[in-house]
């Protein structure tokens, strides 16, 4: 019982940080401790960067959320994103225009995520312009990454909590065309 209090104060904390409802994670500690604690050390995997820059780390994670359509957690991988460094501009060039004007790595970082979500037949190559770009270590990274941005939504799916319809983004193109007119009506 102490755990499972434990666990959900630490889930409502994070929560309460992103604006991100963990309510999956707490009805998971009602149902079984033990099993959330591991859930919960997954993260200390999916969390390491493995040395690897922001940018394509939150890359690979922000395409493995989309690609699970999970709309709260897509919002809540931007915002730890966003938390890191990553600019809103090189997100939404990610996300908006297909990587088409998104700095390389960023492109990079979500073209690999794609194929191995895919299982690509081009994957072999990619892996080798990420090795040869961010090292093994980097791969690993990136590995750790698109698990990240799917294993979350997927849980939170099979246990009844999936919310596909959270518009994210038309909230990103709206916020850019705001910011585009403030910065229009400014200049």
């Amino acid at each position: 019982m102490m755990l499972a209090m434990l666990l959900k104060r630490a889930f409502r904390k994070f929560g309460g940080r992103y604006g991100y409802d963990t309510g999956y994670l707490c009805d998971l500690a009602d149902t079984d401790t033990t099993g959330t604690l591991k859930v919960g050390l997954v993260s200390l995997f999916t969390d390491h960067r493995f040395g690897l820059d922001a940018a394509p780390y939150f890359a690979a994670k922000i395409t493995a959320a989309r690609q699970t359509d999970c709309g709260s957690c897509l919002r809540l991988t931007i915002a730890m994103a966003r938390e890191a460094g990553v600019p809103m501009r090189d997100i939404r060039a990610m996300l908006l225009d297909g990587a088409k004007t998104a700095p390389r790595d960023i492109a990079l970082g979500r073209h690999y995520a794609e194929a191995v979500l895919a299982n690509d037949p081009a994957l072999p190559n990619i892996l080798a312009a990420c090795e040869a770009r961010w090292g093994k270590k980097g791969v690993a990274g990136l590995a750790a990454a698109t698990v990240s941005g799917s294993f979350y939504p997927l849980l939170k799916r099979g246990l009844g909590h999936g919310n596909t319809c959270e518009p994210v983004l038309a909230w990103l193109a709206g916020d850019a065309k705001e910011e585009s007119m403030l910065e229009t009506s400014d200049g």
